[in-house]
């Protein structure tokens, strides 16, 4: 996914994010694809949460889901590391991050 100069980008996708977005129904699909893309303009914006205990970690909500995405200050990039449903995420998979 590229952006305009200037913004961020997302650089990756982590292959488990993949696979829970190919599982998902189109509406869903296209719900979260929508919010990836406005995290490019701005990462900050809309509903988004700083993960304690991570220094890079931020979390966005879309529905019922949760994206976990690492910023680059440096490169301005994005990193998806995990996306799944509130009730699945566990505190153990985030301290892994």
């Amino acid at each position: 996914m590229k952006s305009p100069a200037g913004s961020w980008r997302i650089s990756k996708i982590a292959n488990e994010a993949r696979k829970t977005i190919g599982s998902l129904d189109p509406e869903t699909q296209e719900q979260i694809l929508i919010k990836l893309e406005s995290l490019q303009t701005n990462p900050f914006a809309g509903d988004i949460k700083k993960i304690k205990g991570k220094t890079d970690i931020y979390r966005l909500r879309v529905q019922s889901f949760r994206i976990y995405f690492r910023l680059d200050m440096a490169t301005r990039s994005i990193d998806i590391v995990l996306i799944d449903k509130r009730g699945q995420i566990k505190a153990r998979s985030i301290e892994r991050l």
